[in-house]
This record gives C-alpha cells, structure tokens and sequence, in this order.
C-alpha cells in the first residue's frame, strides 16, 4: 500500500511500513523522434501510456531506473516494489524497460556492481570484497565475483590491485 509516492509501502508479508525513496514522476521530456511529445503527464506516466499514448512512456522508464537507483541499498528492492510505489501494474513496469536492453533486476543489478566497484576503489581503507558484496545485496561473495569479472573483465581483487598500482606510480 502506497500513502504517497514519496510515501511508505506496506510489506504484504507482515503489514510493516518501510520507507522508500521514489522518483519524481515527471521531468524534462527526452527527445520523441520528431513527436510532440503529448501523453506525457504525471497521470499518463503512472498509467504507463507514453507519447500520444502508444506504448510504454520515457518518463515511467526515468522515475522507475530514479527510484531504483535511490534505493540500491534496500534488500526487498523488487520489480513489485518499484510498480507498486509507481502506481503502475507489474506488467507496465516490465514494459517500460522492454525497449532499453535491460531487465527491471538487470538495470538494479548493473547499478548496484558500479557502486560497488565505486566502494572498492574509492575507499581509503582495505574493504573486504564480502562486506562490498552484502552492502550492495549480492547474495555471497562468490555471486559477486562472477557478476563483477562479467561486468569488468577481471575479479575484484585484481581491478584493486591494478587500479592501487596506477596510483603508486610516479
């Protein structure tokens, strides 16, 4: 259940109201491909109809990967959470990125490899890859690993290595 969309959502397991962090439902229009760009509208974006009506909207995929992107953090972050916050059907969600190349879950999972590495390199202090790996809700470590070589073409530990190395030289 959604009070506002910058609201609380209502865990259906036990009732529990979480704070979630959603994204503006609105925002500067993207370019249409010589349309006008009508149908763009909070109510049609939470409807999920997009330009003039056809189809899945651009402003829907932009708050969705916005709310997706400011809680990456969240362990119950889910394509169910995102529509339900957004006031769209699950369906829609899906829809929305149906043209983008990636998954509701593919886009969180990306995001979430990027911080991650981010916490890696940016850290002034040795992190271990299992404490970057649980903060960005991979499952284990070894999930992680395999993820983040697919992502960088090199495990965790070696990027640190070479990345370490190129600041210590002169």
């Amino acid at each position: 259940m959604v009070d506002t969309v910058s609201g609380r959502v209502e865990r259906p397991d036990d009732g529990t109201e979480l704070p979630f962090v959603a994204a503006p439902l609105t925002g500067p229009a993207e370019p249409t491909g010589g349309r006008c760009g009508l149908g763009t509208g909070p109510e049609e974006t939470r409807r999920g109809v997009g330009l003039g009506g056809h189809g899945p909207s651009l402003p829907l995929l932009r708050a969705a990967r916005t709310a997706i992107e400011a809680n990456l953090d969240r362990p119950d972050l889910s394509p169910a959470l995102i529509a339900r916050v957004l006031g769209v059907s699950l369906r829609t969600l899906h829809r929305s990125f149906s043209g983008s190349g990636d998954s509701v879950m593919s886009f969180a999972r990306h995001r979430r490899l990027h911080r991650a590495h981010d916490d890696l390199l940016g850290s002034s202090h040795a992190r271990r890859i299992s404490e970057v790996a649980a903060r960005w809700q991979f499952s284990d470590a070894s999930h992680f690993i395999r993820h983040f070589k697919a992502a960088f073409g090199t495990t965790p530990t070696l990027h640190i290595q070479a990345h370490r190395g190129r600041d210590a030289a002169p």
